[in-house]
């Protein structure tokens, strides 16, 4: 008997070993063939097999626009779609996206999806940017029988903007494991084990930063920050990690400290793989990004009852409301940013309050689970709708019933 066989491309190695890791294992025990595409990075340089034994083909997608370059990808990818012949192919990010879904519906893949990890277009960018990355996305949609959103605000802005119509466009929502994000690993012991191994003095207030090594994730505003309440004498021990980037946009977090002379204040630590640990070591976790889908380390933080400060955007608005599990604040304002992590910080109640009220709404709508089921059943309807003479049910197990599914 034949089996569904479904590809994830991305831009990002990192993002298909670490943060769709437990989504193709989902799928895999559902029954579903699972494969993946990936730009080469610092995990994935090659053509392998996962340590889950999922097979990964490495193909470049260049961040700039690079038409030779592009073609050649666009016929790598539509020559592996071929000889595979998938039955879904389910594009993320945004060359990936546009390139992956053209090259699928060449191939005559049946069902083509892309998940939207937040526009790459925001608020910040030019209106000319903002009408060249729309115009991509347009594109790309024509392409797809199915958009799947992280957050809502980005449907609407879907349809305003009229990238899809309504009924091409579905919330998605996203997760993590609150399971291995809970507040129970916030021993004394682990914490205090994690900040020895880091070098931090006993009773520190300590801040933090994930993310990758990109301007739009606002490294130059968190640094910013950081000298601004160094300046001012606060005591903290500012951390930043994140997985080094090599294309448009790239930060030296190396170079920024010695331009904010934040040599002792601030500790960059680089790619780490110990993010539950380190997250339950810190009391505040900071998000300055200029655009989000639903951001993952927002997430972790709450789950972990952690507060958080970070910018007033698409996505991340979702699950940071103002003044109850966290404090927003406008993107690119280093000022703002830097008073309301003293804020948070110089209030044990409020920070305690903040990190509960986190932990509550993670368990409301942060579970992961609740994403791959809707994923999971995105695949069917398209499936039956798509080829209906085929008993695709046959072929892969029941979705799950006992998972409670967040409010969609």
């Amino acid at each position: 008997m034949r089996s569904i066989k479904v590809v994830h491309l991305a831009n990002f190695d990192l993002g298909l070993q670490v943060h769709a890791r437990n989504m193709i294992r989902y799928l895999r025990d559902q029954g579903y063939r699972t494969y993946a595409v990936t730009h080469p990075g610092t995990l994935i340089r090659q053509d392998t097999v996962t340590a889950d034994g999922i097979p990964v083909k490495v193909i470049p997608f260049p961040s700039r626009i690079t038409p030779l370059r592009d073609l050649k990808t666009l016929l790598q990818l539509y020559r592996y779609f071929r000889a595979e012949r998938f039955d879904i192919v389910h594009a993320h990010t945004i060359k990936p996206g546009l390139l992956g879904r053209i090259a699928a519906r060449l191939a005559g893949v049946p069902v083509v999806l892309y998940t939207i990890h937040g526009f790459h277009f925001h608020d910040e960018m030019h209106p000319r940017e903002v009408s060249f990355y729309g115009m991509i996305e347009r594109v790309g949609a024509l392409f797809s029988d199915l958009l799947l959103s992280q957050n809502r605000e980005d449907i609407q802005t879907a349809i305003r903007m009229k990238i899809a119509r309504p009924e091409e466009l579905r919330y998605l929502g996203n997760g993590i494991d609150t399971r291995v994000f809970h507040p129970s690993r916030v021993t004394p012991e682990l914490v205090g084990a994690k900040r020895r191994e880091l070098g931090i003095p006993p009773g520190s207030k300590v801040v933090a930063m994930v993310g990758r090594l990109v301007r739009e994730k606002g490294f130059y505003e968190y640094f910013e920050a950081a000298r601004i309440l160094k300046e001012q004498g606060f005591p903290a021990v500012f951390l930043a990690a994140g997985a080094t980037h090599c294309k448009k946009g790239a930060v030296d977090p190396m170079r920024l400290l010695g331009e904010h002379g934040l040599d002792g204040y601030l500790r960059f630590l680089g790619l780490r793989h110990d993010i539950p640990d380190l997250m339950s070591a810190i009391d505040l976790l900071v998000s300055p990004s200029y655009a989000e889908g639903i951001p993952r380390n927002v997430m972790e933080a709450c789950a972990l009852g952690k507060p958080v400060v970070a910018t007033d955007v698409r996505g991340t608005r979702e699950i940071v409301e103002d003044g109850v599990n966290g404090l927003l604040v406008p993107a690119k304002d280093p000022t703002r940013l830097a008073h309301a992590i003293r804020t948070v910080l110089s209030d044990d109640a409020q920070a305690d309050a903040m990190g509960r009220a986190g932990r509550a709404k993670a368990e409301q709508m942060m579970d992961e689970r609740a994403f791959f089921v809707r994923t999971d059943r995105a695949y069917r309807e398209l499936l039956r709708r798509k080829r209906p003479q085929v008993d695709w049910e046959a072929l892969i197990k029941p979705v799950p019933t006992t998972w409670v599914e967040s409010p969609a």
